[in-house]
């Protein structure tokens, strides 16, 4: 009777050593499909606010022509999957093939970075704004981004 004993203990610790293996595996690839969508979103978030924010540049060049000012507020997120983003004006891009400048949008907490590129007859000011609501400021042949006051 003894030997029985062992043998339902023995079967007992492979069983919760088998299950606790499996729960590893199951927990692992949940977190790497978790990290995956997480850069998903972040891309196609960066994307939009990107898209979004040349073509406000790009409208505001076009009123800004012939000595106007224009100032175009944009309510951009101040996150993107959770984490924060930088938002870089560049005149020049080796990812645009044509030379024209464009803006490059980097997550902080995902590797993840998305450029945009942006066609202006002004010349625009290189830089860089935290995201979150911004303010493109056309004047003087000029264009700027600046964080928004408001």
């Amino acid at each position: 009777m003894a030997e029985r004993g062992v043998s339902m203990t023995v079967t007992y610790v492979l069983a919760l050593g088998i299950s606790a293996a499996l729960i590893a595996l199951l927990l692992a690839g949940a977190g790497t499909a978790l990290e995956a969508e997480t850069e998903r979103a972040a891309e196609r978030s960066l994307e939009a606010v990107g898209q979004e924010l040349a073509g406000e540049i790009e409208a505001a060049d076009r009123i800004a022509v012939g000595g106007n000012q224009a100032v175009a507020r944009v309510g951009a997120p101040r996150t993107v999957a959770g984490s924060g983003y930088d938002v870089a004006v560049r005149t020049e891009c080796d990812e645009v093939a044509d030379g024209t400048g464009c803006l490059r949008l980097d997550a902080h907490g995902v590797d993840v970075a998305v450029v945009v590129p942006v066609s202006t007859a002004a010349d625009l000011e290189a830089g860089t704004v935290p995201g979150g609501p911004l303010e493109v400021v056309a004047a003087d042949g000029r264009i700027a981004l600046e964080v928004s006051e408001r």
